[in-house]
């Protein structure tokens, strides 16, 4: 009785080790293989300002291709880019977290960008992952 409790035991075991090593290295999801909801940066902060949950719905983990504004260029503490969207607002921005670190942009220039939406937060809606489309 003892084995076969010892035997199941290990069996499970096995199991959660083979799974976790699958889930481990299994690839990571890339916004350019996804296809993005067309939106602009002003209407996107409009829904988030109108109905959060309802703009989460539609938009949380999602790949979606934003165009806007410059307002502000800066860099992350990894060295990446961000960039934020002008949204009609002061206070609230389009936070885009720029996977590559060589994009040569200004402010004011209009863009067009690609990334997973991570919900909305203090100073806006922010995107991850963002790659230029146009």
């Amino acid at each position: 009785m003892a084995k076969k409790i010892i035997g199941v035991i290990l069996v499970l075991l096995l199991i959660g080790v083979v799974s976790g090593v699958y889930i481990w290295n299994k690839p990571h999801k890339k916004v350019e293989d996804a296809k993005g909801i067309e939106i602009s940066a002003v209407a996107l902060s409009k829904e988030y300002n109108a109905d959060e949950k309802a703009a989460d719905a539609k938009y949380l983990n999602k790949a979606i291709n934003v165009s806007g504004t410059i307002s502000e260029v800066d860099t992350s503490q990894d060295a990446h880019l961000m960039l934020i969207l002008q949204t009609g607002d002061p206070m609230t921005g389009i936070q885009c977290a720029m996977r590559d670190k060589g994009i040569n942009v200004t402010k004011g220039g209009a863009i067009s960008i690609k990334g997973f939406c991570s919900g909305n937060g203090i100073t806006g809606v922010a995107l991850t992952d963002c790659v230029l489309t146009k």
